[in-house]
């Protein structure tokens, strides 16, 4: 079979209720419940009325979701005065909600989130590095981690790749500004570099 699609269902055989559909074949899903199952069901376009289709199926999981996965738990990082990349990774992360999308950088959730003090210049450069993700997005915020206004969404402005850099000029010393990371379509998820200078 050649073109797939498959739901996810959770409750009882007799009493299903949708928890996801895909098509094309791949779902990454977040905010599942550990030790409660799930149905899948799964169907094909190409198969002649009346005869089957091989295909086959592998599930997965990524693990826990990081820390970072929402804004009220954003990692702190410090600036410095020259760009010095720390690594992070995105994997297991799921979408934020209570965040309206960014708007750039096609993003489909897996976001981690950081946070910074703006210095007394109120200038900052954010920027990236490919790791396993080679194609990212970014956005920052400014406000409370409950209550985010989007400063600017970046996609492609880094010298690393496919990756994002956001430089501002205009920011408020003292202020905390929040950092927002994906990876472009939620698709290739892992480790990234980022700075903040």
């Amino acid at each position: 079979a050649t073109d797939m699609a498959m739901a996810l269902y959770s409750g009882t055989c007799g009493s299903l209720t949708q928890v996801a559909c895909s098509d094309p074949n791949t779902m990454d899903l977040c905010g599942l419940n550990p030790g409660q199952t799930y149905y899948l069901r799964v169907w094909t376009f190409t198969a002649t009325l009346g005869l089957g289709a091989n295909f086959n199926v592998c599930v997965g999981t990524t693990g826990a979701a990081p820390a970072n996965d929402d804004p009220c738990n954003a990692l702190t990082v410090p600036y410095s005065y020259s760009c010095n990349y720390q690594t992070f990774s995105n994997l297991g992360a799921c979408a934020s909600s209570g965040v309206p999308a960014p708007g750039c950088a096609n993003y489909q959730g897996g976001d981690v989130w950081f946070k910074t003090t703006v210095p007394c210049e109120g200038k900052l450069i954010f920027d990236t590095r490919t790791g396993t993700i080679t194609d990212g997005g970014m956005a920052i915020y400014r406000g409370t981690c409950s209550g985010l206004t989007l400063i600017e969404c970046d996609d492609d402005d880094s010298q690393n790749g496919a990756m994002p850099r956001i430089q501002r000029n205009d920011l408020v010393p003292g202020e905390t500004i929040w950092v927002r990371m994906w990876e472009y379509g939620n698709d290739n998820n892992g480790t990234f570099g980022l700075c903040i200078s």
